[in-house]
């Protein structure tokens, strides 16, 4: 990687992939370590630096993280990132330091609240992350972020829950009455995500990749490429959920015919998992058995392509390749012989040379 504009970079290892130095901006060097995960792309790279490094680029991660996933070379990074800390400090110079009364009013908050409830605060003293407990000992993050004029202006309050959580209707009220209002919307989910957990506990999830409080479906792997999707009603989460599969029809169909079969056995005694392993008459693959299955996409040979992975198969029994749908589709349309009706390609399977067909969906 090009390093000449920054003379105060340095290489830090002998494979290419750590480099160190420092960054002027407005005058001040601030020392830095930046970590690469491939030396042809700053994709996944890490950036680790000063305390005041980090402390100008708090709240700044998803900006950061879409400059590294942009910039093809160091230097074109290190231009951005020199362009991005010299408008934040330009930025807080501008805003004007809060008065006695904003301290005093926070440090109030934190001490009725508990400061074992407080997870992190920002250096700026204008966002801090409590910790909410709920009865099943799960934790949850509230996010809070204030205007020096607080509690004259607004909180902006987040917390991961699902979107059909109740929202505060009045955000300039104190810390204790976040956590108070909160503690009872959590309740609310509790069968729902213990479900959930049973599942990504004891089957391979294969999306979300990490799961979060707000996620009520999940894409679950069964073996020989094919995957079950379901979408649980997060207030009645033991009821026949929303399902889809996928997979080479040749596996599927059997798997079809057996909810048929098995549909009106469904036991509201059962959990989710239970039940629907019961009815499928299959027993899910457990997370510790997920290297015995190959998920990647077989043009690729990635399994994650920009967060999505491959939902495409062979229909073949012998072959049941997958592939992601923009790989398959760029493929199929790389040869002479494949034919488009409407959204319907079909070609030949870049594996097995049997017939494959994808569905063009508009994504």
């Amino acid at each position: 990687m090009e390093t000449q504009i920054f003379p105060l970079l340095a290489l830090a290892d002998v494979d290419g992939l750590s480099y160190r130095g420092f960054i002027t901006i407005k005058g001040q060097e601030l020392p830095f370590e930046i970590q690469l995960e491939n030396v042809k792309t700053l994709k996944n790279a890490k950036l680790h630096g000063s305390p005041e490094l980090k402390r100008l680029l708090f709240g700044h991660e998803k900006a950061l993280k879409q400059r590294l996933e942009q910039c093809s070379s160091l230097t074109e990074f290190f231009v951005d990132l020199k362009d991005l800390l010299e408008r934040i400090i330009t930025k807080e110079k501008r805003e004007p330091m809060p008065d006695e009364s904003y301290y005093s009013k926070l440090l109030s908050e934190l001490d009725t609240v508990g400061w074992d409830k407080l997870e992190s605060i920002d250096p700026s003293l204008k966002s801090l992350t409590l910790i909410l407990n709920d009865s099943s000992g799960r934790k949850h993050k509230i996010y809070i972020s204030l205007s020096f004029s607080y509690p004259q202006t607004p909180l902006t309050v987040q917390i991961d829950l699902p979107s059909s959580a109740s929202k505060m209707s009045n955000p300039t009220i104190n810390f204790n009455d976040i956590i108070s209002f909160y503690s009872k919307e959590v309740e609310k989910f509790q069968e729902v995500w213990s479900m959930l957990d049973d599942i990504d506990a004891n089957t391979w999830v294969l999306e979300p990749d990490k799961p979060k409080r707000s996620d009520m479906s999940r894409r679950i792997a069964l073996g020989n490429h094919c995957s079950l999707f379901i979408k649980l009603d997060e207030f009645n989460p033991k009821k026949l959920c929303d399902y889809t599969l996928f997979g080479a029809e040749s596996f599927i169909t059997p798997l079809r015919t057996n909810i048929a079969k098995n549909f009106n056995n469904w036991d509201l005694l059962l959990s989710i998992r239970q039940n629907l392993e019961k009815i499928l008459e299959i027993n899910f693959p457990s997370p510790e058995e997920s290297s015995d299955f190959n998920v990647a996409c077989g043009i690729c040979y990635a399994y994650r392509l920009d967060d999505v992975i491959p939902d495409q198969t062979c229909s073949n029994a012998k072959c049941g390749q997958p592939f992601h749908q923009v790989c398959l589709y760029e493929w199929l349309r790389a040869i002479p012989s494949t034919t488009q009706t409407f959204n319907r390609l079909r070609g030949d399977c870049p594996y097995c040379n049997d017939t494959i067909l994808l569905i063009i969906n508009d994504k």
